[in-house]
């Protein structure tokens, strides 16, 4: 019988300490060239994030105004949004309370919905633009805008520094 003998150079397997300082070092240089753009993502993300939940709200207190056949206000604080029962105007009963996230902000105001579910009175329509402290909106950091038109109809815009008349 015959053994076969395996040479030496190809029984070891694995990288070398020069190959892994290269792999390294090509890492750090791309997570270097990404990080700019990291902060603007998580930025725009939170952004995106406290649209969705204006937006979110806005039509809840919308299907309550109707489940409930009475008036239901909307308001907006630095960075929170609330839904009210206005039934009693005098004592607003609080149905939900929720927050923005870090450094997102909206107008201090409100607006109300009534039975039929539309703005009232009737005939408004409604915009609000969120923003984030310390940040300017631009087509790089893209600023939601939520917008009611008089007929009920609510939507969010992607950007309102670009495309949110």
């Amino acid at each position: 019988m015959r053994c076969l003998r395996v040479p030496a150079a190809a029984a070891a397997r694995g990288v070398t300490l020069i190959e892994l300082m290269v792999g390294l070092a090509v890492l750090a240089v791309l997570v270097a060239a990404a990080a700019p753009y990291m902060g603007d993502m998580v930025m725009n993300s939170r952004l995106r994030e406290s649209g969705n939940l204006l937006f979110a709200e806005t039509l809840i207190a919308q299907s309550e105004a109707i489940k409930r056949n009475t008036n239901v206000r909307v308001s907006t604080g630095a960075d929170t949004v609330q839904v009210h029962d206005m039934t009693t105007p005098g004592a607003p009963v609080l149905l939900r309370a929720r927050s923005f996230t870090d450094g997102v902000t909206a107008p201090v105001g409100n607006f109300t919905f009534g039975p039929e579910g539309r703005p009232a009175p009737f005939g408004t329509a409604v915009s609000i633009n969120l923003s984030m402290t310390g940040a300017t909106c631009s087509t790089e950091l893209r600023c939601p805008g939520l917008r009611v038109d008089a007929g009920g109809a609510a939507r969010l815009c992607a950007n309102q520094q670009v495309s949110c008349p």
